[in-house]
């Protein structure tokens, strides 16, 4: 069998694949991606695109945003409603939230997302794209990561100085790295389907979050998508599904037939797709390992999902850009070594797994007990400096102890952050 040479190999190509190979393009790396499905492909998601997406994919598709404005498959977002265990709501515009330029959030079906930026990876001429190919192994020496490939049904041997894992949260490499599965505590279950004719709840533009008692610590969702249907769905810790015998698909339909604020709304709805359900490795440490010798986790092969949100395509798009960055660092030194890409931990720690501490320690303190979620509800859109607190926190990232400085705390009382 003949061996073939490339400098990076990246198995996977969703959003955190496809992310590392437009920035390794840009960097003149020649590289191999792969993955098993052929795309366009479905995958069980929210479908929601959010502002830190947009701003790392500008930075190797500079007109995205224009793109996504102009093209009649993506939903422009301009507000969010989030609904408490008393059925009140707090309502916010996007732009509340965020600065004008990245107020920039969409809905866009991962069928469509993913192709989309595929294809503008199959355009790069330092990229090679394998779609139906199978990574079946692979063996580490001194000088190279040697994998074993099912390519279109043939058999083929990939010699690389390492590896961008993007290959969901049932990693070979992450298998390997870990030697144990992902823990039950660090997983959500969730489920997915599509509707039409669902009653809207004001103008067609607002994702809709409900906070119910039989879902917690999860949450149940309704968001519109460009064609006139809704991604529905709900998704609940694996481990409080198994302590408490859910049937997750049970639940949904019982909560659209049932629930005071859904049963009026569905009562005329029609299901145009199966539900279809999905496991997704959430972040749980506020310093993870994600790297090993010659390899780096991106995406759901890392579990950086967002522990409260459990949004996973902005995260998996950061570590997609930074797992590039240190690859590209690591070819120019020739240092594969696990201390050299230690420095793509410490990168993902500031850039995004720093502020899930404090998102986990707010959601816990809210959860406890009916009343603070229901009190914030009523105090988020009233009290402009607790809405900016809570948001710069979450958003921007913000730590507790920024706010020792007196010019970060000045920032909580204007309108935007």
């Amino acid at each position: 069998m003949n061996t073939i040479d490339y400098d990076v190999v990246i198995c996977g190509a969703g959003p955190a694949g496809a992310t590392a190979s437009l920035f390794l393009s840009q960097k003149g790396v020649r590289h191999l991606i792969i993955d098993q499905s052929v795309f366009p492909r479905p995958k069980v998601c929210g479908d929601g695109i959010t502002p830190l997406c947009s701003t790392i994919l500008q930075q190797v598709i500079p007109d995205i945003n224009k793109q996504f404005e102009e093209t009649e498959q993506v939903k422009r977002i301009k507000k969010f409603r989030l609904y408490s265990f008393n059925q009140k709501f707090a309502e916010l515009k996007t732009g509340a939230l965020l600065s004008e330029e990245k107020d920039l959030l969409y809905t866009i079906s991962r069928l469509v997302f993913d192709k989309y930026l595929v294809q503008h990876v199959k355009e790069k001429p330092e990229a090679t794209m394998w779609e139906n190919a199978k990574l079946t192994g692979y063996s580490i020496n001194e000088e190279s990561v040697l994998l074993q490939i099912i390519n279109d049904g043939k058999p083929i041997e990939i010699s690389t100085k390492m590896i961008i894992a993007a290959d969901g949260d049932r990693s070979l490499f992450r298998k390997s790295i870990f030697r144990k599965p992902i823990d039950r505590k660090q997983m959500v279950a969730a489920i997915r389907t599509y509707y039409k004719d669902v009653k809207p709840s004001g103008n067609n533009d607002m994702l809709e979050v409900y906070i119910i008692k039989k879902v917690m610590p999860g949450y149940f969702w309704i968001f519109p998508m460009a064609d006139g249907t809704y991604n529905v769905g709900l998704g609940i810790p694996s481990d409080v599904i198994q302590a408490n015998k859910i049937n997750l698909r049970k639940l949904m339909d019982e909560l659209i037939k049932c629930h005071p604020l859904l049963k009026d709304r569905f009562e005329n709805a029609i299901k145009i797709q199966t539900i279809e359900g999905s496991g997704l490795p959430i972040m749980m440490e506020a310093e993870p390992k994600l790297s090993d010798a010659r390899i780096l986790l991106t995406g759901d092969a890392g579990s950086l999902a967002d522990p409260v949100s459990v949004e996973g395509i902005g995260p998996g798009v950061v570590s997609g850009k930074y797992a590039a960055v240190v690859a590209a660092q690591a070819l120019e030194s020739n240092d594969f070594s696990a201390s050299f890409l230690q420095k793509y931990d410490e990168i993902m720690h500031n850039k995004i797994t720093r502020a899930y501490d404090i998102r986990i320690r707010l959601f816990d303190w809210f959860s406890k007990h009916a009343w603070r979620i229901n009190s914030l509800i009523w105090t988020i859109p009233k009290v402009s400096w607790i809405r900016n607190l809570l948001v710069n926190l979450i958003i921007n990232q913000l730590r507790f102890s920024d706010l020792k400085s007196l010019t970060s705390f000045k920032k909580l009382f204007k309108k935007k952050v």
